[in-house]
Formats: structure tokens, C-alpha cells, sequence
């Protein structure tokens, strides 16, 4: 391990590695990475790998659409395959105001210059077969939908392989199983960071800790305002009419959206994951005020939205409560998938 960088970044997640990997294409010379267990070990095993190139903000727009564009030159420059399936994202709308908010969205993305298509419901039918327009009390009628064609998913794991393959190739350096318990700052305002292996002094620190920002904060002295909250989501076995489907020669669905149940689902080996946006869900791995890690709320049912009949894969009644360790079959018995 080197004494002395001019930058560390602590935290070997996908943030991190990125942070890495841009610093040393910006020319960044004698620059490291410390992760206290293995790369992706935190958050970034287990996230759901969209890619929603939907957003409001000109600025949050332009990093999601160069982010695009990065994970799909990658693999060559790298030769790292980061399992990027293009598959369009479809945004649903059961009420008109919703359709407002995405001929809004209109303007912002003609400026930043990101494909999309506002449709009808018998566009959305076409491209998503299986779904079901709905028109009851349980299953609201779609109004229509925004569409993004270039939109889709990847495995978080293999891109931030493929970022760290870039980083390494220009010249940085990745530490793994070298936790950083400690940091000081010296007399010529660098910092000195403790590790099992040793002690490194940087110029710079970039903290890409997630889950543990908060504990990497106080480290510093530092009050992070960020708790990370649970969020589930449920892994099917595989889908009949989805084998039907595509047995038949239908493409990859694409991940499908609907912002007024706030959901998301999209196609996982012939089956699907199904993520529900959770209201009241719990905060962890909270920093206690004895400085001890762990959940700071004891598990407990509370509700979700559900996308009820709209897809083959959603039945009628109101989702069971799952933990992120947890997935679940559609017979509600868990699945080792």
C-alpha cells in the first residue's frame, strides 16, 4: 500500500470506483481507493439497476444521460461487459395531471437532448403487451405514458468491475480489505488515514461510504444528513405469460414504471423484480448516540404501493411486508433466488 496519494477515496462501491475512474481520465495522477471488505460489498450487490433517464432537473438530467452513454461505451473500452439491456423504460400516467408533468418534462429533455415518446394507451398496449389498461376502482385506466427508447438496466456489480478495470488501466490504485478506522489532519493540512495496513496521507478525500456515511462522517467530526430508509423488492420465480410471451418472439419488456402507485418492475430470468416504494419505511444502520452500528427501528409492518392487476405478475391484494434480505415468490413463500 502507498504512504502518500493526492486523493483517497474511501468507499469501493459503484460511486466510489466512478469517482475513481473519472478522476484518473481527468489526468489525476497517484491517486487510490480504500474499501473495507470487497468492492460492491455495500449497497451495490443488491440495487435494482435502473437507468431512468426521467428527470425534471436540467443538470440531474444531463449526469443521468452521460451516464448512459458511459455504461454503453464501456465494455469496449474496458472489456468488461457491464450487462447493459436497452430496453426502453415506459412511464405510466392514470391521470392527466400526470400526463402535464411529463409534457413538461418535454422541454427539459429536447435541451439536453434525450429521446423520448409521449404515447397513448394503445401505444403503451403494443409495446407491453401483458399489461392491463385498466378502467375499475382496483386498477385505474392508463391515460397514456412517457417512453424512453434507449433507457433499461444493468448489473451494478459488473459496472463497477468495469470502472475499476478503466481506473487500474490509468494508473490508479484500488485497496480492498483496508478499512479506514481513523483520520487526522496534519500540521500541512493533508490527512492521514488509518488502516490495518498502515497509515496513507492524502491531499484530498472524496467519502463514497453510502450506508455508512454517517459513521465515516463522524469520524471527521462531521454531521451527514443522510440515513439510508429500506426499500424492498420482490423477486418472482418464473412468469408463464412472460415465457408465452417471449416463446412467441416478443423482445425484453421494458422496465415499467407507474408514478401514481410509485412502483417499478421490470423482467429477471424470465421471471421479474418488483420494487414498491414503501410509505413509513424505516431508517438503518443509524449511528446511535453510544456510537454503535445497526438499525435504529425495530422491523415492522407498514404499507406499500402495489401495482394491483396490472401485470400477470401482481395479483389483487396489498403486498405482504418483506426485508431486503428477504425476496418472495408470488405464492408469498420466500425464494432463494
Amino acid at each position: 500500500m502507498k504512504t502518500h496519494v493526492r486523493v483517497l477515496v474511501i468507499g469501493g462501491g459503484v460511486v466510489g470506483v466512478s469517482t475513481l475512474y473519472h478522476l484518473a481520465k481527468k489526468g489525476w495522477s497517484d491517486i487510490a481507493l480504500l474499501e473495507r471488505a470487497e468492492l460492491t460489498a455495500g449497497s451495490t450487490w443488491h440495487a435494482a439497476g435502473l437507468l431512468p433517464l426521467f428527470n425534471m432537473s436540467y443538470t440531474v438530467g444531463q449526469l443521468h444521460k452521460y451516464s448512459v452513454d458511459l455504461y454503453k461505451r464501456l465494455p469496449a473500452e474496458t472489456g468488461q461487459d457491464v450487462s447493459f439491456h436497452v430496453t426502453g423504460n415506459l412511464r405510466l400516467a392514470t391521470q392527466r395531471d400526470r400526463m402535464d408533468e411529463y409534457h413538461k418534462y418535454c422541454g427539459t429533455a429536447n435541451t439536453i437532448g434525450v429521446p423520448f415518446e409521449v404515447i397513448t394507451p394503445a401505444q403503451v398496449k403494443e409495446l407491453w403487451p401483458l399489461v392491463e389498461l385498466g378502467g375499475s376502482a382496483e386498477t385505474p385506466a392508463i391515460v397514456g405514458a412517457l417512453y424512453h427508447p434507449h433507457d433499461g438496466h444493468i448489473a451494478p456489480a459488473d459496472l463497477t468491475m468495469a470502472l475499476r478495470k478503466g481506473a487500474r488501466a490509468a494508473g490508479a490504485e484500488i485497496y480492498e480489505h483496508a478499512e479506514a478506522s481513523a483520520f487526522e489532519r496534519t500540521a500541512g493540512g493533508e490527512w492521514k488515514v488509518r488502516t490495518a495496513g498502515g497509515d496513507i496521507v492524502a491531499e484530498h478525500l472524496v467519502l463514497a461510504t453510502g450506508n455508512y456515511a454517517r459513521q465515516t462522517g463522524r469520524l471527521l467530526g462531521l454531521n451527514v444528513p443522510a440515513i439510508p430508509v429500506e426499500h424492498q423488492y420482490i423477486v418472482y420465480d418464473e412468469s408463464p405469460e412472460l415465457i408465452a410471451y417471449r416463446k412467441g418472439g416478443g423482445r425484453e419488456l421494458a422496465v415499467l414504471r407507474e408514478s401514481d402507485k410509485s412502483y417499478y418492475l421490470r423482467e429477471e430470468r424470465m421471471g421479474w423484480i418488483l420494487g414498491p416504494y414503501e410509505k413509513g419505511a424505516p431508517a438503518r444502520f443509524a449511528v446511535t448516540s453510544g456510537g454503535t452500528r445497526g438499525p435504529c427501528a425495530t422491523p415492522r409492518a407498514r404499507s406499500t404501493s402495489s401495482p394491483s392487476g396490472r401485470t400477470p405478475a401482481t395479483p389483487t391484494s396489498r403486498w405482504p411486508t418483506s426485508w431486503p434480505s428477504m425476496c418472495r415468490k408470488a405464492t408469498g413463500q420466500p425464494s432463494s433466488t
